[in-house]
């Protein structure tokens, strides 16, 4: 017996490119974007990464470095020249040719100071490249330029060309190995300088990676603290230095600081390092600079590294941050509740101090929180506070937005219509969203609302434990801690009953269009109605963690609920939330009359799935995946059924024959031909038949099977090749009925089989895990004797003397060992 397999995954509404895959997803809610200042520090927001969204190390059309891009812009202008002859000549690469236009351009303006120092500059820049020779082994050439640097620097009246020099002289001085002169030329020759520049900026990371050569690590930490808040085209170097090289010495810095603003600097470099609660240093910052650029970034990043411990579940955070002691993870996930409270009673002083008040992100942070803590009239009073509070900036719009949809759909046991009205401008504004953060807030919405469409028990999305599922217990913030009303708001949660779930699976007697706009909802979540986007030719899909299946949600509706779907979308008198929601899926009838043919031919209806399919457009048979992948006669198995193995069908001429089979049978059941094709089509267009594709848009040789779904067991087919052994007019064709009888129930068997030999089985100790095997065995074989060889029993005595059944024993390998006692 052989069966054809093609493990693919084909999709019907769009051919699939490269996916977007964001290293950086969790379970999180709460959008980094909502801090002022986040596209400065956006690489610093937390993950379970190196650093977030580095998106610059594999995607080839990344922007260039923020220095290259300050130094062009800077040079354009001093030049007046365009930034491409900038690129050109300061940068080239495989699309930008070496030139010397920027030179040119220079000696043409009479600016030639500047032009000579390009000369030295590349020079230099070359060596400070050339990690094969050693500081030491240069030290004569080094030693000349800076001799030349300083010459120059003395006699420059131009303070473009002086800062730069000065630049160069901190650079020479730490090439040849003297940090301490490097030291000395950046206070005699940067410092002093009035107008200062990003070329400062690039002379003080530069000392002080010098006073990390001169083993003076507090002097080094202090400066990259200042460098990583004030110096953009130096602050990814200023963090690898104080993230890789330095130890914390956070404290010793702050004794060198000579104002308050360069202490919160300290505090806000040191809070973005990984493996720490920021909160101290969140309160120090506040203290000493409320306007300090970092402030909602750090807080931010803190609220979105508790959710990870808070949402996630202690056995994958084995796996994760693997520079981390476990005993601190597992000390981080139990805190979690308790240090929600903190940051949620920092939220509300921040909010309420005058420095502070004109910021909505503190509202916005702190009904976040009581939402968590499912405080939602607070949450509400939290939000209206935000709102009230004018701002342009889209992140935290967004942010107050994502929330107030997550609210409406979660405090509301039941959708309504006010609701509806409230949530469908929501919908509208996030669904397909790029960004994880915003996708969960959207896919939780309408998972939430299509559970309370259906009259069932909505999910917890926004519970402490794994993928939203509540834990059993939640830390309390400890007792002497005094939060007023706050110390409710993550205490313990009862606990759930063992060996049952909190989330109970009813049967649903919602109305026909309440199922409707479920299913909408439901499929709303999948990933295949995400994010899209047409890039070279390919159609770049985001999926997230949070997305559901929209295949498989279709794999489980039944017909009814299609047809719901279908009268709701052409509804005469749709309301507004009506019109809109339909909208939002961009689907039409052509995709829902093909997954209504698609689940009417799985509940073996050919009549209803016909009528479906006359539907839909013809040309969407003559297209992929149909072309490809439905190329074999579903009624010929085996040699049997239709001699015509290549005859080509459509799914609506598939059906319509299988009606007309499925009424010749009713009208004559004795009918032995239009049996045993009925049982050759429905076994094609099971999961080990030539057609599947009738059935369901992807197949796989991995894919899990289901003993209760007919689509895998071939449960059907068997009852029509059973009719047909019984009805055939002689022997010969009752042994053929037979046989593929015999086929679909080895299904069974395997079936069986593949459930008792589970994964665990392989992680047991080798004596007991063979002992297992022997168990199983002996099993199967039972079930084998007793349940799974009737078909095959019966070709062996009924059929033992027909020509059919000497052609199996010198054909088929299965029966071959059935005779054979294996």
């Amino acid at each position: 017996m052989s069966y054809r397999t093609k493990s693919i995954i084909i999709l019907f509404l769009m051919a699939c490119g490269p996916m977007p895959f964001d290293y950086d997803e969790f379970k999180s809610f709460f959008s980094p974007e909502s801090a002022s200042n986040e596209a400065q520090f956006h690489p610093y927001n937390f993950t379970s990464q190196f650093l977030y969204d580095t998106t610059e190390y594999w995607d080839d059309e990344a922007t260039s470095p923020p220095d290259q891009t300050e130094n062009t812009k800077a040079w354009a202008k001093y030049a007046g020249v365009s930034e491409k002859i900038v690129t050109d000549e300061l940068y080239p690469n495989e699309e930008n040719k070496n030139t010397l236009g920027l030179s040119s351009a220079l000696q043409q303006k009479g600016k030639t100071e500047a032009s000579e120092y390009l000369i030295l500059a590349k020079k230099i820049e070359a060596a400070d490249g050339d990690y094969e020779n050693t500081p030491k082994a240069n030290s004569s050439e080094y030693a000349d330029w800076l001799t030349d640097v300083e010459g120059r620097y003395s006699q420059s009246k131009d303070i473009f060309v002086k800062e730069r020099l000065g630049y160069q002289a901190v650079k020479l001085a730490d090439m040849m190995g003297n940090p301490q002169k490097s030291i000395e030329l950046y206070q005699k020759m940067v410092e002093p300088l009035q107008a200062k520049t990003f070329i400062s900026d690039w002379a003080h990371s530069r000392v002080a990676g010098a006073y990390m050569h001169a083993k003076d690590s507090t002097q080094a930490y202090y400066h990259f603290s200042q460098v990583f808040v004030t110096a953009p085209t130096r602050r990814k170097e200023a963090h690898l230095s104080l993230r890789i090289f330095l130890p914390r010495l956070k404290d010793e810095a702050l004794k060198l600081c000579k104002t308050n603003a360069e202490k919160a600097n300290v505090y806000a470099a040191t809070a973005v390092l990984p493996f720490q609660d920021a909160l101290p240093m969140l309160e120090e910052i506040r203290e000493l600079d409320a306007k300090h650029p970092m402030l909602e970034f750090v807080m931010a990043r803190e609220i979105n590294k508790n959710e990870y411990f808070f949402f996630n579940n202690p056995e994958s955070l084995q796996y994760d941050f693997w520079g981390l002691d476990s005993l601190k993870k597992v000390n981080m996930k139990t805190d979690a509740p308790g240090y929600f409270n903190k940051l949620l009673a920092f939220s509300l002083e921040s909010a309420e101090k005058p420095e502070l008040k004109q910021s909505p992100f503190w509202y916005t942070a702190a009904a976040y929180l009581t939402f968590i803590a499912k405080d939602y009239k607070k949450s509400h009073e939290l939000i209206a506070k935000a709102k009230a509070i004018p701002t342009a900036d889209k992140g935290i719009q967004d942010q107050i937005g994502m929330q107030e949809l997550i609210l409406a759909v979660t405090e509301s046991p039941t959708v309504t219509p006010e609701m509806e009205q409230n949530v469908i401008p929501f919908l509208e504004r996030f669904a397909r969203s790029d960004k994880f953060r915003t996708a969960n807030n959207f896919n939780a919405a309408c998972k939430i609302m299509a559970a309370k469409y259906l009259g069932l028990n909505a999910p917890d999305e926004f519970s402490e434990g794994q993928n939203g599922v509540a834990s059993t217990t939640t830390a309390s913030p400890k007792e002497n801690e005094s939060l007023g009303w706050l110390s409710g708001c993550f205490g313990k949660k009862e606990k759930a009953k063992e060996g049952t779930s909190q989330t109970k699976t009813l049967v649903t007697t919602a109305s026909p269009e309440n199922r409707a706009k479920a299913f909408i909802l439901s499929i709303l979540a999948s990933s295949q109605l995400g994010y899209t986007a047409q890039r070279d030719g390919w159609v770049d899909v985001a999926s997230f963690m949070s997305s559901t299946n929209m295949y498989a949600i279709e794999d489980s509706t039944s017909s009814a609920t299609i047809n719901y779907t279908l009268d709701f979308f052409n509804k005469s008198k749709p309301s507004d939330f009506d019109k809109r929601l339909v909208k939002i899926t961009k689907l039409d009838n052509n995709y829902l009359y093909t997954v209504l043919g698609r689940r009417a031919l799985s509940e073996h209806n050919y009549a209803k799935a016909a009528d479906s399919w006359k539907h839909v457009s013809t040309s969407i048979w003559q297209d992929e995946p149909y072309k490809t992948y439905l190329d074999v006669n579903p009624f010929h198995l085996n040699g049997l059924g239709d001699a015509n193995p290549k005859q080509r069908v459509t799914p609506l001429s598939f059906a319509l024959r299988m009606a007309e089979l499925q009424e010749k049978v009713n009208k004559n059941p004795n009918d032995y031909e239009s049996w045993l094709l009925l049982g050759c089509g429905s076994y094609n267009m099971s999961y080990f038949g030539n057609s599947w594709v009738l059935l369901r848009r992807g197949w796989s040789s991995v894919e899990e099977t289901n003993e209760n779904d007919d689509y895998y067991t071939s449960e059907k087919a068997l009852h029509y090749f059973d009719k047909a052994m019984k009805t055939a007019p002689n022997a010969e064709y009752a042994a053929k009925a037979c046989y593929l009888a015999a086929t679909c129930q080895q299904i069974r068997y395997a079936l069986a089989s593949h459930a008792l030999y589970d994964d665990d089985l392989y992680l047991l100790p080798e004596a007991e895990r063979e002992k297992k095997e022997a168990e199983i065995k002996q099993t199967l074989s039972t079930l084998k004797k007793e349940k799974y060889s009737t078909y095959l029993n019966l070709l062996k005595t009924k059929y033992q003397q027909t020509n059919y059944e000497n052609q199996l024993i010198q054909e088929c390998s299965t029966y071959k060992d059935f005779l054979a006692g294996k």
